[in-house]
């Protein structure tokens, strides 16, 4: 076996490019774990000595000493299995997202559907099948009598429920906006 590989690189070529490559993962997963917020970080499950890192790291506030104790951290991160750490946050950053939107989404449903009753269902993603005119109806009177919000409640699960069966819708681009923008200026 010779000291070259398919590519005409040598041995000594390729650990230093597999090294550059794990250090440029470990950058960019060090510099999304400083981003993250305190909630998202304890959801990660972090070994205690990685978290100690992470938590010395984010407590600087100088940007260069901030940028040394990231390169820091990176370090640290190194010790551990890059593949599946990238995976956990990438799993945390994908649920941990879409939650928040779609609960003030689940939330705004509820409010229509209260004032307006089965006529704001109307244009519900989750269509109006048969147990949302019954807990539209059961919140309407529960909230007409002062009765605790359970109905509500009921009402708020099952819109939620339905709107994470439906696919995200897509998100307007900056392109869009100012392209609508132009649009109402010439009008």
């Amino acid at each position: 076996m010779s000291d070259r590989d398919d590519r005409s690189e040598s041995r000594r070529q390729i650990a230093r490019r597999e090294q550059r490559t794990a250090g440029e993962r470990s950058a960019r997963l060090a510099s999304a774990l400083m981003k993250l917020s305190l909630s998202a970080l304890g959801k990660l499950g972090l070994l205690e000595e990685l978290r100690e890192a992470v938590d010395r790291a984010r407590a600087v506030t100088s940007q260069g000493a901030r940028r040394r104790a990231e390169r820091a951290l990176a370090g640290a991160l190194r010790r551990e299995d890059l593949v599946e750490f990238a995976a956990k946050l990438a799993k945390l950053q994908e649920t941990g997202s879409a939650e928040p939107a779609q609960f003030h989404l689940a939330e705004q449903w509820r409010a229509r559907m209260l004032e307006g009753g089965l006529a704001a269902a109307a244009g519900f993603p989750g269509g109006v099948a048969e147990p949302l005119p019954r807990l539209i109806e059961q919140a309407q009177r529960e909230k007409a009598t002062g009765r605790p919000p359970g109905a509500a409640r009921a009402l708020f699960r099952h819109i939620a429920a339905a709107l994470k069966a439906q696919p995200a819708p897509p998100v307007a681009s900056d392109e869009d906006a100012t392209t609508d923008d132009a649009d109402d200026e010439s009008a």
